[in-house]
């Protein structure tokens, strides 16, 4: 399902699935949602970086099966995989491509 707000939505995919979206309004800014990966990494110091792209990718890796095989999936493991991507993205492992990232849609107007 599609959450838009009033700026439009953020949609987040991993492996070519839509995993989550989020809404768009002059208060949740993309840089807001971007910025969570990032203070991720960073409140993540004390741990090496290479456990930390694992635990991220292993984390991706569970909510796209979950997602692929119509489980439930909880809106903090919504919030958590948005954080790990952005981290995954922030650190260069994975690119916003067709296949892995974020797209953002503008509001439809009527």
């Amino acid at each position: 399902m599609i959450r838009e707000g009033s700026k439009g939505s953020l949609n987040l995919y991993y492996k070519s699935l839509l995993i989550s979206s989020y809404p768009l309004t002059n208060k949740k800014t993309f840089d807001n949602y971007f910025y969570q990966g990032e203070y991720l990494i960073r409140k993540s110091k004390h741990i090496p970086i290479k456990l930390q792209i694992k635990t991220y990718l292993n984390f991706c890796n569970v909510i796209h099966r979950r997602k692929f095989n119509n489980q439930p999936i909880r809106k903090t493991d919504h919030e958590m995989f948005l954080n790990s991507l952005f981290a995954l993205m922030r650190l260069n492992i994975i690119e916003n491509d067709e296949s892995n990232g974020y797209l953002i849609m503008n509001k439809k107007k009527c």
